[in-house]
């Protein structure tokens, strides 16, 4: 699967880089902590740009920053989901 680095989005030591992938409307969110070590992995399904879930991913990477365990797996597909 092709992946395109679209953004990276910071808060402190932490990041979250925002991929495009090959279908349209699809994106993947990676967070990583400082050193580039792997958090979670989220996907980001059947929107336009990733910009939509934005203030999500910032909300995120703030609960990260603030102690939260990681998750194995987040869907961000349905903007009611958290798991």
């Amino acid at each position: 699967m092709d992946e395109e680095l679209v953004a990276t989005l910071t808060l402190g030591d932490l990041k979250a880089d925002v991929y495009s992938l090959s279908i349209p409307g699809e994106f993947k969110v990676i967070y990583r902590a400082g050193g580039g070590r792997i958090l979670e992995e989220s996907p980001l399904n059947g929107i336009s740009t990733y910009k939509q879930r934005e203030p999500e991913i910032m909300a995120r990477l703030k609960q990260l920053a603030e102690g939260a365990k990681p998750l194995q797996r987040r869907n961000l597909s349905n903007p009611g989901d958290e798991y």
